[in-house]
C-alpha cells in the first residue's frame, strides 16, 4: 500500500514514524534528542524535500544535510550554538552532529538536500567547515531542482546523475568555505546520547546526580555540559521526557490527573500542573482530543511560545513526486 500523504505518528513502541509517501524516518526515541535513520528507495543515496514551517526536534544522523531558505527565516541550533539563517541563505550540517530548525514564521520555506556521507567521504574525510553557515552563494536552488528531476524521472543512470550532482556542489562549497581539521568527537559526545536513553528509561525519578555519575561527570560541569550540547537545561529536558509520558497516559485513559501526575515522577499535583501547562499551554483536564506533545510544542520559560506552532509541512519531495508520477 502506497500513502500518499505527509504526517507525523508514533507507534506502540514509541518510534515516531515520519511517512513521505511511503517513505520513513524513523527516531528511536520518544521524544527530545533523537537519530534519525533515513531509509533511501532503491539504492539512491540523495533525497530532497521543501518544507513549510519547518519544525523538528533535536536530532542527529549519519547522512549530511545541505539546508536552504527560500523564503522566511530559521533558527538552527547545530554543534552547541543557534544561527539565525534569512531568505536566501543556506548552511551545510556535517554527519552525527545534534541539531533542530525551527522556522520563525509559518510561511517559511526550507530546500533540503540529504544525502549518505559516503557519497563524499573519498575527498572530504577528515575535512569540516569552521562555521556551518556558508558565507558564499552556490547553486544550491539549481542542484536541488536538478536532482528533484533525476530522483523523478530515473532515467537510466539517474542515481549516478544524482550523486555527481551532490560531489559538484560539494567541492564548489569546500574549495571557498573556510575549512579545518574534522576533530575527533568526544567520548562524552558520544556518551551523551546514551544518556538520553538512560533518561528516557528511568525518567520519573531520573536525577541530575544520577546523570553525572553516568558521564563520570561533576554535576556542575554535566549541567553546563549539557545545557551547551542541547540548548536545554538538564531538569527542562527531563520534565519534558515526564510530560510526554503523561500526556500519552492521560489520552489513552490509562491513568487519572493524580495517577499520572504520580507514575512520572511530579511531587505534587500542584507542581504537575504548573509544568504540564508550562510545556503543553494546556491544563492536565483539558488536553484537547489528539493532542500529541512534541518539542516544538515546548514553551520557552516565560510562557510566551505559541503551543499551536507545530505545523511543520512537507510541500514536496523526490519520493512524494515520483510516487504521484507513476
Amino acid at each position: 500500500m502506497v500513502l500518499c500523504k505527509n504526517y507525523i505518528y508514533r507507534n506502540k513502541k514509541n518510534f515516531y514514524i515520519y511517512v513521505d509517501c511511503g517513505h520513513a524516518i524513523y527516531y528511536n526515541m520518544i521524544m527530545g534528542a533523537t537519530k534519525e535513520h533515513r531509509q533511501y528507495d532503491l539504492g539512491e543515496r540523495v533525497w530532497v524535500g521543501k518544507y513549510k514551517n519547518s519544525q523538528n526536534t533535536l536530532h542527529w544522523h549519519d547522512d549530511c544535510e545541505l539546508i536552504y531558505v527560500e523564503c522566511g527565516a530559521v533558527d538552527v541550533y547545530v554543534n552547541g550554538e543557534t544561527h539565525a539563517l534569512g531568505a536566501n541563505r543556506a548552511m551545510f550540517i556535517q554527519s552525527e552532529l545534534m541539531h533542530r530548525i525551527n522556522a520563525q514564521t509559518a510561511d517559511t520555506l526550507l530546500k533540503t538536500i540529504i544525502f549518505d556521507y559516503d557519497t563524499i567521504k573519498a575527498f572530504a574525510d577528515g575535512i569540516s567547515l569552521r562555521s556551518p553557515v556558508l558565507s558564499n552563494s552556490y547553486d544550491i536552488p539549481e542542484t536541488y531542482a536538478e536532482l528533484m528531476t533525476e530522483l523523478t524521472d530515473q532515467k537510466p543512470f539517474y542515481i549516478q546523475a544524482a550523486e555527481s550532482a551532490v560531489v559538484r556542489l560539494m567541492v564548489d562549497i569546500l574549495r571557498n568555505e573556510s575549512t579545518e581539521p574534522t576533530k575527533q568527537r568526544s567520548k562524552a559526545d558520544a556518551k551523551l546520547k546514551a544518556l538520553f536513553s538512560e533518561i528516557r528509561k528511568n525518567y520519573a525519578d531520573y536525577t541530575l546526580a544520577d546523570a553525572a555519575r553516568f558521564m563520570n561527570m561533576n554535576q556542575s560541569y554535566l549541567s553546563r555540559f549539557f545545557t551547551e550540547r542541547t540548548g536545554m537545561h538538564f531538569m527542562r529536558y527531563v520534565n519534558c521526557v515526564r510530560v510526554e509520558n503523561a500526556v500519552d497516559m492521560l489520552r489513552s485513559g490509562e491513568k487519572n490527573v493524580t495517577e499520572a501526575a504520580t507514575e512520572c515522577g511530579f511531587g505534587t499535583i500542584r507542581n504537575f500542573n504548573r509544568i504540564f501547562k508550562l510545556l503543553t499551554g494546556y491544563s492536565p483536564s483539558a488536553l484537547p482530543d489528539g493532542y500529541e506533545f512534541s518539542d516544538s510544542d515546548r514553551r520557552a520559560d516565560d510562557g510566551n511560545a505559541d503551543p499551536t506552532l507545530f505545523g511543520c509541512e512537507l510541500v514536496e519531495s523526490s519520493s512524494d513526486k515520483r510516487l504521484r508520477s507513476n
